[in-house]
C-alpha cells in the first residue's frame, strides 16, 4: 500500500500539471493568434483585444470563488469539472462564425480555467508531504511558463501551415489537452475532505466582473470617442445542438454602462462589508502591510506589462511583415526567460527574508519596457529578443520572492484565501494592462474620434504601442514602491 501511494501521488502530480497547462497555453495563444483571428473574422484589432480580456476579466472574478467553493465541496471533482468546461469552451470558440460567438464561448473557457487554476495547487499540496511540497510545487510552475512558451510556438507552427483557417485548429488542439488529462484525473486524484462551514460569496463574484467588465467597456468607450454601442447579432448556435436565427441590432449608450459599471462597484464594496466570507476581505489590507505590498506589487506588475507579446505579435507580423512561426519563435524568449529566471527567482526567495529581489525585478522589468518603448519600424528582431528576455528576467526574479512573501504574510489557515486574492489581483492587472492598449490603439487609430473616421497605419500603431510600453514602465516602478514598503522580513509565519 505504501508503494501504491507513493506512486499515486507522482501521478496526481502529472494529472493536476497537465490540466494546469491548458490555461497558460492558452495564454500563449492569444499572444500570437489575434492578428489571425482579427482578418479571418474581419474585425479590428481594438474589438479582437476582447478575445482575451474577456478571459481575464471571467478568471479574476471567479478564481477566488472557485477555490473557497472547492474547498468546502471537493477539490478534485470541480477540477475535472473545469476540465470539461475547458474543453468545451475551446472547442466551440475554434467553430466559432463571427466574434460574439467567440467572445461567448471564451466565457465557458475560462470558466473552466478558473476553476483548474483555483484547485491545481491545493490537489498538489493534499498529495504530497510538506518535505516534498516545494519540489513538487517548483515543477508546478515551470509547467505553467513552458505551457505559454508551447502556446506561442505550436500557434506559430500551425497557423503558418494552414494559413487563415489555423486559429480554430490551435483552439482544437488545447481542447484536446483538456479533455485527455479528465481520465488520468479520475485515476490519480484523491478527493478532498469537504469542509461544509466554508460559504461561497456568489453575489460578491458575479458584482466583481460586471463592475470590472462594463467598467472597461466604458472606459475604452469613452477613449475612443463613443457615445454608443453598436452591436449586430444575426444568429446563436451550439454547433449540432441548437441554432437561433435573431437578425437583431443593439445600440446601448455608453452613460448606461457607466451607471452599471457604478452600480455594480458601490454593490460589490457594500457587499464584500457587510458578508461574514468575502470574497475580498478588505480588513487584511489594513492590518496587515506585507500582504497589501505584495498584492499591489502584483496589480502593477501585471498592468505593466501583459500586453506586450500581444502588442508585438500585431507589430511583428502586420507591420513588418514576419510569418507567423518566426514571429512566434521570437516571441517565446520572455516565456523561456521568465522559466529560468523563476528558478533563480524562487531560489534567492527560498534563501532570504527580504523584499529587495522583488524590487530589483520590478527595476529590470521598468528598464526593459523603457526600451521597447523605443522600437520603430525598422527595428531588428535581435532588438525585440534582448529586451524580451530582459523583462521576462525581471519577471521571474519578482514573482517567486512575491508570492513567497504573499503566503508568508498570513497564517496557514488563511493561505488558500490568500493565493485566490493574489490570483485576482494577478488577472485584474492583466485585463487592465489589455484595456489600456485597446484605450491607446483606438486613440491613436482614431485620433479620439471614430466619427471622423481613420484608419490602421503602422505609424500609428507604433506610436500607441511605444507610449503603451513607456506608461509600463512607470506604473512597474509604482509596483516597485508598493514592494519597497513590504521590505521588512515575512518570515513570521512558516511556509510548507
Amino acid at each position: 500500500m505504501g508503494a501504491f501511494e507513493e506512486r499515486r501521488k507522482w501521478f496526481s502530480l502529472a494529472a493536476v500539471n497537465m490540466g494546469n497547462f491548458v490555461p497558460p497555453l492558452d495564454t500563449g495563444i492569444m499572444s500570437l493568434i489575434l492578428p489571425t483571428i482579427s482578418g479571418s473574422l474581419k474585425v479590428p484589432i481594438e474589438l479582437v483585444l476582447w478575445v482575451p480580456l474577456t478571459s481575464l476579466i471571467t478568471t479574476a472574478a471567479f478564481l477566488p470563488i472557485f477555490g473557497r467553493f472547492s474547498d468546502g465541496h471537493g477539490r478534485k471533482r470541480y477540477f475535472l469539472l473545469g476540465l470539461a468546461l475547458f474543453a468545451v469552451g475551446a472547442y466551440l470558440s475554434g467553430n466559432s462564425l463571427t466574434i460574439y460567438e467567440l467572445l461567448g464561448y471564451r466565457v465557458i473557457q475560462s470558466l473552466g480555467g478558473a476553476f483548474i487554476l483555483a484547485n491545481g495547487r491545493a490537489l498538489i499540496a493534499d498529495a504530497f508531504p510538506p518535505k516534498e511540497r516545494g519540489f513538487a510545487l517548483g515543477t508546478h510552475v515551470s509547467v505553467i511558463y513552458i505551457g505559454t512558451t508551447v502556446g506561442v510556438a505550436i500557434t506559430g507552427a500551425i497557423v503558418s501551415v494552414t494559413q487563415a483557417i489555423g486559429w480554430r485548429y490551435v483552439f482544437y488542439a488545447s481542447a484536446a489537452i483538456a479533455a485527455l488529462t479528465i481520465p488520468l484525473a479520475i485515476l490519480a486524484l484523491r478527493e478532498s475532505p469537504r469542509n461544509t462551514q466554508v460559504k461561497s460569496d456568489w453575489p460578491g463574484a458575479l458584482t466583481f466582473a460586471a463592475a470590472l467588465g462594463t467598467g472597461l467597456i466604458a472606459l475604452t468607450a469613452y477613449a475612443n470617442g463613443l457615445t454608443k454601442l453598436d452591436v449586430y447579432i444575426e444568429y446563436i448556435s451550439i454547433p449540432g445542438v441548437f441554432y437561433e436565427y435573431v437578425n437583431a441590432d443593439y445600440s446601448i449608450p455608453v452613460y448606461v454602462v457607466t451607471g452599471l459599471a457604478i452600480v455594480c462597484a458601490v454593490a460589490f464594496v457594500f457587499r464584500e462589508r457587510r458578508t461574514s466570507q468575502p470574497l475580498i476581505d478588505f480588513g487584511m489590507f489594513r492590518t496587515n502591510s506585507m500582504f497589501s505590498s505584495t498584492n499591489f506589487s502584483a496589480l502593477f506588475l501585471y498592468t505593466s506589462h501583459y500586453s506586450t507579446l500581444i502588442l508585438l505579435s500585431y507589430y511583428l507580423e502586420v507591420i513588418k511583415g514576419v510569418d507567423p512561426l518566426t514571429a512566434g519563435l521570437l516571441l517565446t524568449v520572455e516565456p523561456l526567460s521568465v522559466t529560468v529566471f523563476s528558478i533563480v527567482g524562487g531560489w534567492i526567495a527560498s534563501r532570504t527574508g527580504s523584499r529587495d529581489p522583488a524590487i530589483v525585478g520590478l527595476g529590470i522589468l521598468a528598464a526593459s519596457l523603457l526600451l521597447l518603448g523605443t522600437t520603430s519600424q525598422g527595428s531588428s528582431n535581435y532588438f525585440i529578443a534582448f529586451f524580451l528576455g530582459m523583462l521576462g528576467m525581471g519577471v521571474g526574479i519578482f514573482a517567486p520572492n512575491n508570492t513567497n512573501a504573499n503566503l508568508g504574510s498570513v497564517p496557514p489557515e488563511d493561505r488558500a484565501r490568500a493565493n485566490g486574492i493574489l490570483g485576482m489581483m494577478r488577472h485584474t492587472g492583466q485585463s487592465l494592462s489589455l484595456a489600456l492598449s485597446t484605450v491607446l490603439i483606438g486613440y491613436y487609430i482614431f485620433s479620439g474620434s471614430p466619427a471622423l473616421g481613420g484608419h490602421f497605419t503602422p505609424a500609428s500603431y507604433i506610436s500607441a504601442m511605444d507610449l503603451n510600453f513607456v506608461i509600463g514602465a512607470v506604473l512597474a516602478i509604482i509596483g516597485a514602491y508598493f514592494a519597497y514598503r513590504g521590505r521588512e522580513s515575512w518570515a513570521t509565519h512558516d511556509v510548507a
